[in-house]
């Protein structure tokens, strides 16, 4: 969507915003301010971004080889037992990963000492890896409260494993166990089952939100044209694609369970496929700031608790506007909450341009009172204040509703020096980072978990994205 610009204007000053005799550019009249919210913040309710990396498939950490898994637990906290499995499932996954990445080094030299099975060099490589690698610490953890799982990251530095795994001990080891230690060997390959059947968990995760998110936009583009839907569509070809590729692996995984046949080089090849798809279709959408937001939507449904928020331009999702005419977002949440609107525009570029404006369109310090009623539908825009002129293009509207007042409001309304508050993103991390802002958590859910009792449940909370395309006369 090359080439999409900002088409929305906003009065600005009490006197044009209610008289609507004077129309400014956001661009112009919008105070950037930038960085002053970041104290105090509570992001606890939302994956860390190595996490979210993660299950994008996307991982990549500068001079540093990592391993990230989780376990589940009961109750409200997870126990010393959840912690300590966990932190076995990331070593196992450090290992797993490391052992793949030089098999390919260290392949001729082991066969050269004898003939073995493809699938024992994978397993005595991982064993081999996970036995004698030292330096390994623990970078971070985080608590997914909803889905009650346990997360940590494992680290090592990048020089120092390949030191150690460059060693000719580490390829006598590998020989010796293959040569002399054959239950080891059948255990290392029932552990990388493991890891693969916990990847697996992941990847169903991830492309069943693909799934959502592909539902989210049949919604957006209801009334949008064809050029619209066609760009859009070739997304849904990838996705297909992918949903495709994890019916695959997860065939060849079922199936070499029941026949005890592992083919272990087919699964990892496979499972390296699915991670690279996946990876390359998370950039893509992380590329679009429509895509980035709609599939943070999906991914929030976790934390709704049966809070759910609409918004929708008034001609319909994905409508086309033209030069002059006002356009107005409808808003309706299930129960009643605090809203945040964002108007998420650029000066060059669409969606899935670089630097955008993130201008906080409700509240403002003309319409200050943020609550909306369960079952009310608010108007954004009812004052006639957002119009449409060149140039022209598409346009992405945000909000985030939460049972709790955002931390943040005050501060905001404050900066936007009488008119609205405006903050610049370099990409859609930051426009999600800023949507995050100012949402209030209960309990520790994020984080080191310490503490000890019951804590109250978190606040709900929940999202919504639409867009507009807008055209000249």
């Amino acid at each position: 969507m090359a080439g999409i610009k900002k088409t929305v204007y906003i009065f600005c000053g009490c006197a044009a915003f209610f008289s609507k005799q004077r129309i400014l550019a956001a661009a112009v009249w919008f105070v950037l301010i930038s960085g002053f919210l970041m104290s105090g913040m509570a992001l606890a309710a939302f994956p860390p971004d190595w996490l979210q990396a993660h299950l994008d498939g996307t991982l990549k950490m500068k001079n540093l080889y990592n391993g990230v898994s989780f376990a589940e637990y009961e109750g409200d906290l997870p126990g010393y037992d959840t912690m300590r499995l966990a932190k076995d499932r990331a070593l196992d996954e450090l290992s797993y990963q490391l052992s793949v990445s030089v098999r390919s080094t260290f392949e001729d030299s082991i066969v050269k000492k004898g003939d073995y099975e493809e699938q024992n060099i994978a397993s005595s490589l991982f064993i081999s890896t996970r036995k004698v690698l030292s330096g390994i610490g623990e970078r971070d953890k985080w608590t997914d409260a909803g889905k009650r799982r346990y997360w940590v990251l494992l680290v090592i530095d990048k020089k120092e494993a390949d030191r150690q795994m460059d060693q000719q001990k580490f390829i006598n080891e590998v020989v010796d166990r293959l040569e002399h230690k054959q239950d080891e060997v059948i255990e290392g390959i029932k552990q990388m089952t493991m890891v693969l059947n916990n990847t697996m968990d992941i990847y169903n995760d991830r492309v069943d939100q693909m799934e959502g998110l592909l539902e989210t936009i049949d919604d957006k583009i209801e009334a949008s044209g064809t050029q619209t839907r066609e760009e859009y569509g070739a997304l849904r070809v990838e996705i297909l694609r992918l949903q495709s590729s994890r019916k695959v692996y997860e065939d060849r995984l079922a199936a070499s369970e029941q026949k005890h046949d592992q083919q272990m080089d087919a699964l990892i090849s496979q499972n390296e496929e699915l991670k690279v798809l996946l990876g390359q279709l998370s950039q893509k959408i992380q590329g679009d700031y429509f895509l980035a937001l709609a599939d943070d939507d999906v991914r929030n449904k976790d934390l709704s608790r049966g809070l759910n928020v609409q918004i929708r331009p008034d001609k319909g999702q994905g409508a086309d506007y033209y030069s002059g005419e006002r356009v107005k977002f409808l808003l309706h949440a299930s129960k009643g909450c605090f809203v945040k609107v964002t108007y998420i525009s650029s000066a060059g570029g669409g969606a899935g341009a670089g630097k955008k404006m993130n201008t906080l369109l409700f509240p403002n310090e003309h319409d200050a009172y943020n609550w909306i009623n369960a079952g009310e539908t608010k108007v954004i825009g009812r004052f006639g204040e957002l119009e449409i002129r060149d140039p022209f293009g598409m346009d992405v509207v945000t909000v985030v509703v939460s049972e709790t007042q955002f931390s943040d409001i005050e501060a905001l309304l404050k900066g936007a020096n009488g008119g609205y508050y405006s903050e610049m993103s370099s990409n859609t991390r930051g426009t999600l980072d800023i949507r995050k802002r100012g949402i209030t958590v209960v309990r520790p859910a994020g984080g080191a978990v310490t503490g000890s009792g019951s804590p109250s449940p978190p606040a709900a909370v929940a999202t919504d994205t639409c867009f507009i395309v807008s055209h000249s006369k």
